[in-house]
């Protein structure tokens, strides 16, 4: 005689992660715990195309809500933090600011220059962004004799020239600016150095070259992507 064949258990949907003690979620727009209602639900799309899904909530049952991108600007940038570090190129020459001479050169420094800090200690503005896959967007400022300065990039006679310009960096910046780098990890190899890509120019970066003595701070464009420039090699 032939095995009675038992049918399969019937599969039963499993409720949303995060809902207090494993409950059902609740439908789109329900009222949360407490009477308010839920952020709606990001728009899906049936096709290739990436959708950026803000969450704006973190609700008393652990569940994330959403509300979708209608209002974001592509290129907006948000100060998030701010770190108080000096800048080293592949020499451990420290990057030295001279606004007397609209200009900043790395350099070699004594331990009682250091330990002064004239025109050395920089304040690095780390933003928030809404794309940020091309790196972290930060900015460079310094304070020399109770003025604050902030690098920019200019075009002067069809160069592109790093500037100290007496001023605050914006705490909010709705669109492209020339005072944003994104900072990358130079080499796979060397986490713990960086490079600096200026925003508003794909391939170039902050470097320095060799004029007479001084090794100043430049603007250099990589001749292709993954091309290996010490001049670049920034660390903290």
């Amino acid at each position: 005689m032939q095995a009675a064949i038992k049918p399969p258990p019937r599969l039963r949907a499993r409720p949303w992660a995060g809902t207090e003690g494993g409950g059902r979620g609740r439908e789109p727009g329900a009222p949360r715990p407490g009477g308010s209602r839920t952020a709606p639900p990001a728009r899906v799309k049936m096709s290739g195309e990436e959708i950026l899904m803000c969450a704006v909530q973190l609700g008393k049952n652990f569940c994330l809500y959403f509300a979708d991108d209608d209002g974001l600007e592509c290129d907006a940038f948000c100060k998030e933090r701010i770190l108080h570090r000096v800048l080293r190129n592949v020499n451990s020459q420290l990057l030295v600011v001279r606004p007397d001479l609209n200009m900043a050169a790395f350099e070699d420094v004594t331990d009682q220059e250091m330990k002064s800090g004239h025109g050395m200690h920089f304040n690095i503005h780390c933003y928030k962004t809404t794309t940020p896959s091309a790196g972290l967007p930060v900015a460079f400022s310094i304070k020399i004799e109770d003025k604050n300065y902030y690098m920019c990039c200019e075009k002067e006679h069809g160069e592109m020239i790093v500037r100290f310009k007496e001023g605050e960096v914006p705490k909010e910046i709705p669109g492209e600016s020339n005072v944003i780098f994104f900072k990358k990890t130079f080499t796979s190899c060397s986490a713990r150095a960086f490079k600096f890509e200026y925003s508003l120019e794909r391939g170039m970066f902050l470097a320095f070259e060799e004029e007479g003595c001084l090794r100043k701070l430049i603007l250099k464009k990589l001749s292709r992507e993954d091309e290996v420039d010490e001049t670049m090699k920034i660390s903290f």
